[in-house]
């Protein structure tokens, strides 16, 4: 929920980072935008799941474009979750790596 990702990004805005470590925040994509607003340009954002496609209209689903034009630099594909629940194979995963 937003008060938990407020929270986290506070955690994360506030301690110190090391240069040599990439932090990127994933979080569902409702909240995508709100998190990069709260967080510093060094901690990336990552949604949480992306279509098969680059862009285009599928209804309820998110392309890796809109991801990116919501401050998403990153997405998280291939999740044990995605596939146990959704079934989501390496076939699919596949495809959708070729346009994130």
């Amino acid at each position: 929920d937003k008060n938990s990702i407020a929270e986290l990004c506070q955690i994360l805005s506030a301690g110190p980072l090391d240069g040599n470590t990439e932090v990127v925040v994933g979080c569902p994509a409702l909240y995508v935008m709100y998190a990069r607003n709260l967080l510093p340009p060094a901690i990336g954002v990552a949604g949480q799941n992306a279509y098969k496609t680059a862009k285009g209209a599928f209804t309820g689903e998110i392309a890796p474009a809109m991801l990116k034009d919501v401050g998403a630099n990153w997405v998280i594909l291939g999740h044990s979750e995605r596939r146990q629940i959704f079934k989501e194979d390496d076939e699919l995963i596949g495809e959708k790596c070729a346009h994130a």
